[in-house]
């Protein structure tokens, strides 16, 4: 049996089993991941913690039905339209490529989509502005702070006059956040270099092209976090220190530091938002969150500091980051 056919057999059966469980009276939210994985996963908790907070319990008049695709593109309109079946009050959809082929797979175009994290909805079609949903779809940013990120990372360092960044030109977030760190960069005074990874296996070769960079930044990307220890690694063989978006491979030490916007709030976030479109707001009228430069938490290696000989700046010494 191949593993496609293994897929939508399972996604058969859980939409089957969803349909027979919940009540008639049971709210349905159908959640549509882009594949397991701790920051994908804390976005999950924190929509489920949004919903409690707005009075939506698993459980307790409100079913999730729970599919994620593995982070094979093939199975994904398959999954979503097995998740349709299960008729949800509302879907979550999990990054933006899972909300951007619900725009298209979806065949029910009264069904409220709420998406997180989406780093620019605007961009990615899903929404006309950041004060307001469209007809279909609301939700939750993780955009970060450029000017934030690099900043940290020149506190961090001493210097970071010349900052790397990898990311997949064929994903529409990694693109808006080369935008945006160009923007930044200008904006700063620090030279950007960027490098684009169409395959995770190309990374070893693209991650050498950044040698001669002070640090490498990881974006929020798909594609790359995943492939966050083949990253790590060839930023170790090259000498460069690497900072992440999220605080994975921190605390163990395969790299320096991360600069996150809380995925946990994020999900909190659309959750709430969620909450609210249940309760009979239109989705047009609900606004879309964006992390303030207040809402980055820093997270520092105590591993990877101890192993490169590093000490931490008077600036940071206060920071209660360091892991």
């Amino acid at each position: 049996m191949t593993k496609i056919s293994t897929f939508l057999k399972g996604c058969a059966l859980a939409a089957f089993l969803v349909a027979t469980q919940a009540s008639a009276e049971d709210k349905v939210v159908a959640i549509a991941n882009l594949g397991p994985h701790p920051a994908l996963n804390a976005v999950v908790s924190g929509f489920k913690q949004g919903m409690a907070d707005g009075g939506y319990v698993d459980g307790a008049g409100l079913t999730y039905v729970y599919q994620d695709a593995s982070f094979d593109a093939s199975v994904v309109a398959q999954m979503l339209t097995t998740l349709e079946a299960s008729s949800p009050d509302v879907f979550l959809t999990v990054t933006t490529p899972i909300s951007q082929a619900a725009r298209r797979v979806v065949q029910d175009k009264t069904i409220p989509i709420v998406f997180a994290p989406v780093t620019d909805p605007v961009d990615a079609g899903l929404v006309p502005s950041w004060d307001g949903g469209s007809d279909r779809f609301t939700g939750a940013s993780n955009l970060q702070s450029m000017e934030t990120v690099f900043a940290f990372a020149a506190d961090l360092l001493g210097k970071a006059d010349k900052i790397g960044i990898l990311f997949n030109p064929g994903d529409a977030n990694d693109v808006v956040n080369i935008t945006y760190a160009k923007e930044a960069a200008a904006a700063m005074g620090v030279e950007l270099v960027t490098v684009s990874v169409e395959t995770t296996a190309d990374i070893p070769v693209r991650v050498n092209a950044l040698k001669d960079t002070d640090v490498i930044y990881l974006i929020p990307s798909s594609m790359l976090q995943p492939a966050l220890p083949a990253v790590a690694a060839a930023a170790r063989r090259i000498g460069v220190p690497v900072i992440n978006a999220s605080p994975v491979g921190v605390e163990d030490g395969q790299i320096l530091a991360s600069m996150e916007v809380s995925w946990f709030e994020v999900g909190r976030q659309a959750g709430l938002r969620a909450g609210r479109i249940l309760q009979g707001e239109a989705v047009s009228t609900i606004d879309i969150y964006r992390p303030s430069p207040a809402d980055h938490t820093p997270t520092i290696s105590a591993a990877f500091m101890a192993a490169a000989g590093m000490t931490l700046p008077d600036d940071l010494a206060d920071c209660d980051c360091v892991k």
